[in-house]
């Protein structure tokens, strides 16, 4: 059973809500770029083919949007563009909103999807839309946007199953199953119980530890580059990072013989290469969380994601040794998963013009994304559950062409130049990607040492014992 507070809307009063404190490091990134620059969106296109019930759909939409606190938030007032923009407070409307129905040449599917996601949403309105594109009789797209502020990764997969079981539900209403039978965690509620006094007060004093250890570790103190250069359109080049489906199978093999993640490992391999590079003995290193450290918020569609700064040591005897310091660091991280990350970064660095923006990788030398396996177990890739009546869903692949986006600031384009970022992919059992640096400010000659070595760790790792 849910408490109380938890399903009482935070925002029935007057006062608007602030931030939740995995909204805040999305803010703050958010409000890094200009007002013009690419939206920060995290949206959903579903293709659907087969016979479509349009009204099943739309209710189904509806229902999952009332249940769901985080979809129906909007900004109280314009937020303005610019990284001295002050939240201007989030609210809750009372009902779902409406399912637009657009229709199209099949010719003209691909072209019209993107026309629609290419329209910004009005985020005093909401931060969320629905679109249905109609390009034959059975034949639809839903196009689902998302800010970025109200939705996460992790909410994707959610939201295909709620929307597939709400679905079957009005459809074939006595087929059985019961799924997300849990109620969701109220989004507001959190907010609410966030903003105590009493829960104020120890985040500031978690905030303060938290502070002091990075500064310990050099956050405040950037890998060397040319600073002179950085200009707020960022340049990005990079080098691959790519493991053959053998030797990503020997690294999960040792991952799993560790009892550590695979992201471990590569955070591990990562920093080595870094700190080799650069000669440094401590690193920051930023990661992502899901952020959902309840049971009823696993059930929740909203920003439960954050980034979370990690300090590593990166001095070791031997490389089990420090993969089993890497994962013990982040686990000790991802405890500071509720403290705002301003709140931490303003404890290290000044804020930009008093009242500016920070990067999401200001605080961080380095930075990893890893996509498509949870653990060491690869997920399945565009996983959908099944429909009725022969009705398919498929995960669409279609993003409006934007331009480059272009930072408020000096500050934030440098925050941002300093930091190296590995992207890699779980796809067909093997990792690729790419380690991507900002072209002005650092070297390529050093990029690709840091690829080389982070490569040589990586096949130490997946060829020597590990005991």
């Amino acid at each position: 059973m849910i408490h109380q507070a938890q399903t009482r809307p935070a925002s029935a009063g007057p006062t608007p809500l602030p931030l939740f404190s995995r909204q805040n490091w999305c803010w703050e990134w958010t409000r890094s770029y200009t007002g013009d620059s690419t939206p920060i969106e995290s949206s959903e296109t579903l293709l659907f083919r087969g016979p479509l019930d349009t009204g099943a759909l739309r209710d189904t939409l509806a229902e999952i949007a009332t249940r769901h606190e985080a979809l129906r938030l909007h900004l109280v007032a314009d937020a303005g563009p610019g990284p001295s923009a002050a939240w201007p407070g989030q609210a809750l409307r009372p009902g779902p909103g409406p399912l637009d129905t657009v229709r199209a040449a099949p010719q003209e599917r691909a072209a019209e999807v993107t026309r629609v996601l290419s329209r910004p949403l009005d985020l005093t309105d909401r931060m969320t839309r629905t679109t249905l594109v109609r390009t034959g009789e059975e034949e639809h797209v839903l196009v689902a946007q998302f800010h970025h502020l109200i939705f996460d990764g992790t909410s994707h997969l959610l939201f295909r199953d709620l929307l597939a079981h709400g679905y079957r539900e009005r459809v074939v209403p006595d087929h059985g199953t019961v799924e997300h039978c849990r109620a969701p965690e109220s989004y507001t509620g959190l907010i609410g119980r966030e903003h105590t006094p009493e829960a104020r007060s120890a985040v500031r004093a978690r905030a303060a530890a938290l502070a002091g250890e990075l500064r310990a570790y050099g956050t405040a103190d950037p890998l060397p580059g040319d600073a002179g250069a950085v200009v707020p359109e960022a340049e990005f080049a990079s080098v691959p990072l790519t493991l053959t489906a053998e030797r990503t199978r020997w690294l999960l093999r040792r991952s799993r013989a560790e009892r550590v993640t695979l992201h471990t490992v590569l955070l591990a391999a990562l920093s080595h290469a870094v700190a080799t590079e650069y000669e440094r003995d401590r690193l920051v290193c930023s990661v992502y969380t899901h952020g959902r450290t309840s049971a009823s918020a696993r059930e929740t569609l909203g920003l439960f994601s954050t980034v979370v700064p990690v300090p590593v040591d990166t001095e070791f005897r031997s490389l089990p040794a420090f993969v089993r310091d890497v994962h013990g660091r982040i686990q000790r991280a991802t405890e500071y998963t509720d403290v705002p990350f301003s709140e931490v970064a303003s404890r290290v660095v000044d804020r930009p013009h008093a009242d500016g923006a920070y990067h999401r990788s200001a605080l961080a030398h380095l930075e990893l994304r890893l996509s498509g396996v949870t653990g060491w177990l690869p997920e399945e890739p565009n996983r959908t559950p099944p429909l009725p009546h022969g009705l398919t869903m498929t995960p669409q692949g279609l993003y409006p062409d934007h331009p480059v986006p272009v930072f408020a600031g000096p500050e934030q384009a440098l925050a941002c130049a300093t930091t190296l970022f590995a992207d890699l992919e779980m796809t067909d059992g093997a990792l690729t990607g790419s380690l991507w640096y900002e072209n002005r400010y650092h070297d390529a000659g050093r990029a690709a040492r840091v690829g080389d070595v982070f490569m040589h760790f990586v096949a130490r790792l997946s060829e020597d014992s590990i005991s």
